[in-house]
């Protein structure tokens, strides 16, 4: 079953300012109990674990939760969340990494087995149970081997189809959907807080990926400002590049957050074109330092990072195809994690995609023009068994030759045959499909887009969104390899943490 959703404030669009009072309560709430059963944080009201023992005993760093969010959809959360769980797990070790997606709505089901410590929640978990979660959740926990932590606590709730309907008509309950998100937070902080050989803490650190903008879940509660003042985070807002567009979408955003009393920790630009970058950077740090100092003179959010566009990471996988179409490889199974480059079908260029109206021979001189190694995905439609058998045929001679040969090729059934003719939808005929089966899971890939003309399939494949896969390591790794370098992570731990006094106050914070 899906879980429960976070509570929103009063108002289900615009929060009030009882609701944004009611979150900064909630916060300290947590913090508290964060606080509980600790000799030195019990005197503390903060909310993190400490991040570093100062030579001082009497100071401690506490650590504030790191809140990613964005502008709008596809700009780079993961990407960004990506690179931040990887340098922390190197900086500070596995075990004193926390992430969570409190809210999410992409889910897979999985296997929760206990952690190694056997706690769930504070109670012994003999066995493991099925959960669903969101498949971020997923590609972080793997990828980065966060096995101190449950995929239950990292992934609280989610939002099925049909969940806005049900919270509206009052069937969900605000303080329980609240309360399994601080639970799961608690949990998570917990499983990363670690003491060493001397008994003093480890610096250690929770990453929070958002959904969407500021704005998203806020009919149902669960807006990510909302989130991030309960969890009392900071955020890193990450927009993607320009001048004027990217700093609209930032203030427009960052209103919102401060609305709910969340401080902005700093902002990332995402897929700035490499010939902009120091124009980039240099006017928007301009622009924040100019529009965003306080009035009592109050600094600015810093610039934490510009990251460079690399079209790579914007290359769909095979298994993004097989996602866009609900279709799966007929053939060439063990390639579903090649990437093409489908928007660089340029004259001079054999990679990219192209839609195949031509005769078989002037297609089998196209692909014998190819290049070992070149990466094309072709479409044709059902009705062109001639243009099928030749791919097929192509991949035969080559394999023979021990030439590699890495075209795609995917069949329409629907619409317009690419001959100009209007057809109902058109199967694939069973005695083509074997053969293109019977080239087995190392063959050539061949999927089937089911009642989609080739012109509307290569549209929707032009125009998708390659998301990121728990199994396509490549893509993962390079994304990380690429972003880290960009994003300046000692002013974000400055940003995002505070010093302490135990025996007086907070002696000092750098937000």
């Amino acid at each position: 079953m899906y879980r429960r959703l976070v509570h929103a404030g009063r108002s289900t669009f615009a929060p009030s300012q009882s609701s944004s009072a009611s979150a900064l309560h909630s916060s300290r709430l947590v913090h508290s109990s964060l606080s509980s059963g600790s000799s030195n944080a019990s005197t503390v009201a903060t909310h993190r674990s400490s991040r570093n023992q100062s030579t001082n005993t009497n100071k401690i760093h506490h650590q504030r939760p790191i809140y990613v969010a964005a502008t709008k959809q596809h700009v780079g959360k993961t990407s960004v969340s990506l690179a931040l769980v990887s340098h922390f797990t190197k900086r500070f070790g596995v075990e004193n990494v926390g992430y969570m997606k409190a809210v999410g709505q992409q889910c897979l089901r999985v296997w929760d087995e206990p952690t190694e410590n056997g706690e769930n929640g504070g109670e012994f978990q003999e066995k493991g149970q099925y959960v669903t979660i969101d498949k971020d959740v997923k590609l972080i926990r793997d990828h980065f081997r966060l096995f101190h932590l449950q995929y239950a606590d990292m992934s609280p709730i989610l939002i099925p189809r049909g969940y806005t309907k049900s919270y509206l008509d009052g069937h969900i309950d605000h303080r329980e959907q609240m309360a399994d998100i601080r639970r799961a937070y608690l949990n998570i902080v917990k499983g990363t807080t670690h003491r060493n050989k001397e008994g003093a803490k480890n610096n250690s650190v929770t990453i929070c990926e958002g959904t969407g903008h500021a704005g998203v879940g806020s009919v149902v509660g669960a807006g990510n400002a909302r989130v991030a003042a309960e969890l009392g985070a900071d955020v890193v807002l990450v927009a993607n590049g320009g001048l004027g567009k990217a700093f609209d979408e930032l203030e427009l955003n960052r209103s919102l957050f401060l609305q709910y009393g969340v401080n902005i920790a700093g902002v990332v630009i995402n897929k700035v074109q490499p010939d902009k970058f120091d124009q980039t950077r240099t006017y928007l740090t301009k622009a924040i330092q100019s529009m965003w100092t306080g009035s009592n003179g109050e600094p600015a959010p810093p610039l934490l990072g510009v990251v460079p566009d690399r079209p790579y990471l914007g290359c769909p996988a095979l298994a993004d195809v097989e996602s866009t179409f609900a279709s799966v490889l007929l053939s060439g199974s063990d390639h579903r994690y090649r990437h093409y480059d489908v928007g660089s079908n340029v004259q001079g260029r054999s990679i990219g995609m192209s839609m195949v109206t031509t005769d078989l021979a002037a297609f089998l001189r196209t692909l014998q023009r190819q290049h070992d190694g070149a990466r094309t995905l072709f479409i044709c439609h059902s009705t062109r068994d001639d243009l099928i058998l030749g791919f097929l045929g192509e991949y035969r001679r080559r394999l023979r030759r021990g030439i590699p040969f890495q075209s795609a090729l995917v069949i329409c059934t629907g619409g317009d045959d690419g001959l100009g003719d209007i057809s109902e939808e058109a199967e694939l005929s069973p005695e083509v499909c074997e053969m293109i089966m019977d080239a087995g899971a190392q063959g050539p890939p061949v999927l089937v887009a089911s009642g989609h003309s080739p012109a509307e399939a290569a549209k929707n494949i032009r125009t998708m969104t390659p998301k990121f896969n728990a199994n396509d390591e490549r893509r993962v790794s390079r994304a990380t390899e690429h972003y880290e370098p960009y994003i300046d992570f000692d002013l974000l731990l400055e940003r995002t943490s505070r010093v302490v006094d135990v025996g007086g106050g907070a002696e000092g914070s750098t937000a």
